[in-house]
């Protein structure tokens, strides 16, 4: 049995450039199809954040081709907003973008020289108001003013975020924190209650926080300057500490 001769070297060569365009027209084709054209952007985890604005301002819409969106540069643009602690963009396939932030949740209001600003947990401002909002520990402690997108460094503002962090909304809410010469003040549930120099804030929160736990006498002045051994001074005994409420010392 014969066998074909196979084709000429010649002429096998000169289909590869037929088969290449072949590829690169399919791949173009793919790359540009409609089928692969954005037709919807879902964004999950938006409350107080705009990301909807930052997709739009990085010029993608509707119509957009999904392979050529710059998803990373989509996150650092959202991330921008004070609000944003985290920002994932995904492209879900064939014609979808799906948008996820994690917000950052606010903690605490502190006075600055001309406004009040909202602070998160993480120290972040988030932004600025001529008044205090309520249901967030208040602090006045004497602290230049801040922009939004600032997370200020210095330990004062530290240790005041992080008071917060242990008081919450249900007794840091009803709290209104002053600086008084070298010591923090402020009042619960109609108790004066020294907090002492700004340091080891947190501790002192706790401290304050079992306290108020207690059958407290009315009007005592509750003293966590020393968080390892609280004490509770009765009112009218003066401004130093009485006694130590029994089972809270450290």
């Amino acid at each position: 049995m014969s066998v074909p001769d196979p084709a000429p070297p010649g002429r096998r060569i000169r289909l590869w450039p037929w088969v290449v365009l072949a590829v690169v027209s399919g791949v173009g084709f793919a790359l540009h199809s409609p089928w692969l054209s954005l037709r919807s952007i879902e964004i999950v985890g938006a409350v107080r954040s705009d990301p909807a604005s930052r997709v739009e301002a990085g010029g993608v819409g509707h119509g957009a081709i999904l392979v050529w969106i710059d998803t990373g540069a989509l996150e650092a643009s959202i991330a921008e907003d004070p609000w944003v602690s985290e920002a994932r963009v995904t492209r879900v396939w064939p014609d979808r973008l799906v948008v996820e932030v994690l917000e950052r949740s606010p903690a605490v209001w502190i006075e600055g020289q001309s406004a009040w600003m909202l602070v998160a947990g993480d120290g972040m401002v988030l932004q600025g108001a001529p008044t205090a909002g309520g249901g967030l520990l208040r602090a006045a402690i004497g602290t230049g003013d801040h922009e939004p997108g600032e997370r200020p460094e210095d330990s004062l503002w530290r240790e005041v975020v992080a008071l917060a962090g242990v008081l919450r909304d249900d007794i840091g809410g009803t709290m209104t924190l002053r600086l008084q010469g070298t010591e923090l003040w402020s009042e619960a549930f109609g108790h004066p209650v020294r907090f002492g120099t700004p340091v080891d804030l947190a501790d002192k929160g706790r401290a304050l926080r079992a306290l108020l736990q207690q059958q407290l006498p009315v009007g005592a002045t509750v003293d966590v300057s020393a968080p390892l051994r609280p004490v509770v001074v009765p009112l009218g005994a003066g401004s130093n500490p009485g006694g130590e409420v029994e089972g809270s010392g450290g």
